[in-house]
């Protein structure tokens, strides 16, 4: 019984005790749920839309959160009633109370000063508000969507006057850019590209990477980059981050297929035979083949770009990590593209955050297959190309007609080809700014730069040169460095007082750049094994080559001082002054120092009394500036006295290689200068749904370079060059930016831009040097036509065409032979039958011009709840191009393959019946309107995936349609030369459309 009794009270005790820890444990937790207090949350801008990004920090706390693409948020504060503070860029900050909540709604209001209305100018930033020159900033979210290849891409449509055209599909090549015109003739006619301040290639640097880009327009805004501004300047500004950031892991990536956008309508063998069995002339025997030479040296491209970037940090120490590859096939065969970058930015404040320093470091490689010239020339084989003809021989060789003049087979120019082009590039820059007193800072930038290539090249004993001129195999190798070291000091001081603001910068430059290369080639192989890497092995050195070696080194210095004075009376009223003083060693001894000067001034109009409470207008701003930029000579010994050896002669037995002068002394070699007058309105209506701005400019440009004949003696050989031309550019510029729709759940955002230029060339001659009767003529058509296509005349713009006009053709005649004969209008009005006496400057006349004077882009996104589509138009008009592909094979006496065109009736009447010349007839208007690229995207719902905070998958198309009379390939043509404008080259590599499948995750 006793014993019973105490099994049932120890069961009982048992029974108590687990009771008790039942109770425990739950007020524990019970307790617990009330000490971790889960705040959940949506987050808008004042229009009720969600924002995604946001940061949500407890405050005093190393806990943070990002709100999702519905702009909800969950987070679990570490101290009960903790206040919470939200940040996200373009808006203001925003700290909110959480005592007794666990639900709350936030609303953040825009900060002007971090989106719309700060742009970075030279050497800082400012408010768009107090900006007095023509300066167009585009910020991230405006950033074109896509298979974007560089920075160009981002904004190609988006600068009003900025010319952005590459017109090739080869994944290795790069943009043609020039702003306002065209300024110099042998200098270069790009802008100057400064990434965080330090000059760079636009493509460098990962598109991924990139927060926003500004363009300076006018020469008040460049001035103060000296020599190196007359082109615009471009300043690409990188990620980073200032204050506490969460830890966040963002992965970018899409894929590419591309395809030619057009192909050329060269015979196959079937029209061959067809034309053959109608009694016509063909060319060609019929091989019996039925062969489609593009396909066999082409295809569909593909590229794949993958972009992971880190960031993170507290208020102290924050940084930015940024990982890009890219690998990129071209429609060619072994033609490619593959890059990698690397960047890290790490900022750190100290001492009570007097002291910031900011590391950056960029790491770039790039590997490339053939180069875009070989492709190309395999490219105009392939049309010429007998479609009857097989690819190769019955016992597996190629099939060669080596008695044709330039007539390969293309299969064996592009396996019998091997290239790598490989470059890298390093850039190390340290930044240290340092605030001396309320108002005033100094800062430093050092900088480090590197660039390195490395092109190897050779030909196989099968490579139809080889088999010409009886070689066993040709190779090549040679190597070039670039080094560059910039320093830049410089202080500024920042005060406000009652109505008045100042702004006062003052600052010093140094660059230090060096250029060294060598290169070696040698032919006459015993195996084709060895490529470039044996170039000791060939036989050709051994029997004397001469030209088997040769290197260079080039260096250059260039210091400059520059001050800005920037000042605001009432917020309504703007006054800029700067100016810099540059000094060169590539100048000559006269001219070592140029000065640079810029004033500018803007008038807030709509603050005025009139206007203050007019509340349709929100922004009208008058401005007007001047300002003087230059462009820097090429070479680094232009000025100076230069010999090479060259020739032999006998002295003491024996033959001596000989000294001759090689260039002339110039020590009045200096910059060349330009001067322009810029006049702007900005404006704001409605709420800002309509904005933009409107600029006229004038650009004077003077003491230009170029070549001129000189008598010898006094002169050491028989041309200098020198500084000598004046040349006008003048033009106007409209941005249009509209929100036409907006609603909760749709939103239609629209933007135009319109630009026009005029250009004249108003000198080059003075009393020193003068060129006969004021014109030369520039450009060729190439082989074997082989006429100038161009006149560079004073008093007329540059680009202009000159050649025979032709206005008809024989029909008729009493012998046949004599019919499709060109008749050609003379300057006089007269017209003749075309003969080869009259091909002189005395029956030619200006044809047109190959420069648009017109240029537009016009950007659409329309966004509805979790779409977004965006559709961004280019266009240019008036001007004309030389399409040289039916100049060359438009034509029935030809020896090779011809376009099916080739037997049209030309003007309608009889079908030509004249060798390959240049005249009118081939002259097109270019004029076009594209479709650059479509994407449309949608944001997903990502709410069940904690680890992943935003996801966003879209669908995009470049280069998918243009509206157009030319007929050929694409009137988006590549713009080198100056002095060759609107020719569309032949052996150009044919631009291309490409589809696109992109995804962006943030973890």
């Amino acid at each position: 019984m006793r014993l019973n009794m105490y099994c049932f009270k120890s069961k009982e005790n048992l029974f108590f005790r687990k009771k008790i820890f039942h109770t425990v444990v739950f007020l524990f937790v019970f307790c617990a749920s009330f000490s971790q207090q889960k705040i959940k949350g949506i987050i808008k801008d004042n229009n009720g839309i969600p924002l995604s990004g946001v940061t949500i920090t407890e405050k005093n706390m190393s806990n943070s959160v990002l709100s999702d693409f519905d702009g909800k948020f969950e987070i679990v504060l570490k101290k009960e009633n903790s206040n919470l503070l939200f940040t996200y860029i373009g808006f203001k900050d925003k700290e909110v109370v959480t005592a007794n909540k666990s639900q709350i709604e936030v609303f953040l209001a825009s900060s002007t000063q971090e989106l719309t209305e700060v742009v970075v100018v030279g050497y800082g930033t400012q408010k768009k508000s107090r900006v007095t020159s023509a300066i167009a900033s585009i910020k991230e979210k405006d950033f074109t969507k896509g298979a974007i290849n560089d920075a160009s891409d981002l904004i190609k449509g988006k600068v009003a006057g900025l010319t952005i055209s590459n017109g090739s599909g080869d994944p290795g090549s790069g943009p043609n850019i020039s702003l306002r015109g065209i300024s110099t003739l042998k200098g270069s006619t790009g802008p100057l590209v400064l990434i965080n301040g330090v000059p760079g290639g636009i493509d460098t640097v990962a598109p991924n990477e990139i927060a926003s880009i500004d363009v300076l327009k006018d020469a008040s805004a460049a001035a103060i980059y000296g020599t190196r501004g007359a082109n615009g300047v471009i300043l690409i500004t990188t990620k980073t981050v200032n204050k506490e950031t969460a830890p966040t892991i963002t992965y970018s990536t899409f894929a590419t297929i591309s395809n030619f956008y057009n192909k050329a309508k060269f015979l196959d063998a079937g029209q061959q035979r067809a034309l053959r069995s109608q009694g016509l002339t063909i060319p060609f025997a019929d091989g019996g083949a039925d062969t489609d030479w593009l396909d066999e040296i082409s295809g569909s491209g593909f590229a794949q770009n993958h972009n992971l970037a880190l960031k993170g940090g507290s208020a102290k120490t924050n940084y930015v990590v940024n990982l890009n590859y890219v690998n990129q096939s071209g429609v060619f065969v072994n033609t490619f593209n593959k890059e990698y970058r690397f960047s890290f930015d790490v900022n750190h404040s100290m001492f009570k955050d007097k002291l910031r320093i900011n590391l950056s470091l960029l790491n770039g490689t790039q590997n490339m297959g053939l180069s875009e010239g070989t492709a190309a020339y395999a490219y105009r084989q392939a049309m010429i190309r007998n479609p009857t003809a097989p690819v190769y021989n019955p016992d597996g060789t190629y099939n060669e007609d080596l008695n044709k003049l330039q007539y390969y087979n293309p299969v064996a120019i592009m396996n019998e080809t091997t290239q790598d082009r490989n470059n890298t590039w390093q850039r190390f820059t340290a930044n240290l700014t340092l605030d001396l007193l309320p108002g005033w800072d100094v800062g430093a930038q050092l900088s480090k730069n590197k660039n390195t290539g490395l092109n190897g090249y050779s030909e196989s004993k099968k490579h139809y040169s080889n088999t010409i001129n009886k070689r066993n195999g040709v190779a090549s190798r040679d190597t070039g460095t670039s080094d560059n070291d910039y320093v830049e000091i410089t202080s500024k001081y920042h005060k406000i007082f009652d109505k008045h603001e100042f702004t006062v910068l003052g600052g010093y430059s140094y660059q230090y750049s060096l250029n060294q290369g060598f290169s070696a080639n040698n032919y006459d192989f015993p195996t084709d094994a060895f490529s470039y890497n044996n170039l000791g092995a060939g036989n050709a050195i051994s029997d004397g080559y001469q030209y088997a070696m040769g290197s260079y080194k080039g260096d250059s210095k260039l210091i400059g001082f520059f001050g800005r004075a920037n000042y605001n009376f009432d917020s309504k009223y703007d006054l800029l002054f700067s100016i810099r003083r540059e000094g060169s060693s590539k100048f000559g001894d006269n001219h070592k120092w140029g000065s640079f000067p810029a004033v500018s001034a803007g008038w807030s109009i709509n603050k005025e009394s009139f206007l203050k409470d007019v509340s349709y207008v929100n922004a009208l701003k008058l401005r007007a500036g001047y300002g003087e930029t230059g462009v820097i000579p090429g070479g680094s010994y232009l000025s100076k006295t230069l010999y090479r050896y060259d020739g032999y002669f006998f002295s003491d037995g024996k033959w001596v290689k000989g000294l001759v002068p090689d260039q002339n002394p110039n020590p009045d070699l200096r910059w060349e200068k330009t001067a322009e007058v810029n006049i702007g309105l900005d404006f704001g209506f409605l709420n800002n749904r309509i904005s933009g701005s409107f600029d006229v400019y004038s650009k004077k440009t003077s003491d230009m370079l170029w070549d001129y004949n000189v008598p010898t003696p006094p002169n050491l050989i028989g041309n200098i060059t020198a500084n000598v031309g004046k040349m006008e550019n003048k033009g106007f510029e409209i941005l249009l930016n509209t929100i036409p729709v907006k609603t909760d759940n749709f939103s239609w955002n629209s933007s135009m831009t319109f630009s026009h230029n005029e250009n004249k060339l108003t000198s080059l001659s003075n009393d020193f040097y003068s060129i006969e009767n004021e014109f030369v003529n520039t450009g060729n058509t190439g082989d074997p036509i082989s006429f100038a296509t161009h006149r560079l005349e004073v008093g007329q713009s540059i680009g202009n065409f000159w050649g025979l006009k032709s206005v008809d053709i024989t029909q008729g005649m009493s012998k046949p032979e004599d019919n499709g004969k060109w008749i050609i209008e003379l300057p006089d009005g007269t017209r003749k039958t075309l003969t080869t006496e009259m091909y002189n400057d005395d029956n030619k006349q200006y044809l047109g011009n190959g420069i648009p004077k017109y240029l537009a882009g016009w950007t659409n996104t329309f966004t509805y709840k979790k779409f977004d589509l965006s559709v961004v138009l280019t266009g240019a008009f008036d001007f004309q191009i030389l399409n040289t592909q039916r100049m060359f094979y438009e034509n029935p006496t030809i020896a090779y393959n011809m376009l099916d065109s080739a037997f049209d009736k030309v003007y309608g009447k009889s079908v030509l019946n004249y060798n390959q010349t240049y005249v009118s007839y081939y002259l097109e208007k270019g004029d076009y309107v594209k479709v650059d690229n479509i994407t449309l995207s949608y944001n997903f719902d990502v709410t069940p995936f904690k680890i992943i905070n935003a996801m966003r998958l879209y669908v995009s198309g470049n280069n998918l349609a243009t509206f157009t009379k030319y007929k050929g390939l694409d009137p988006e043509i590549q713009r080198g030369d100056p002095l060759s404008q609107g020719m569309d080259n032949r052996d150009k590599y044919p631009s291309t459309t490409g589809i696109t499948l992109g995804l962006n995750v943030t973890f």
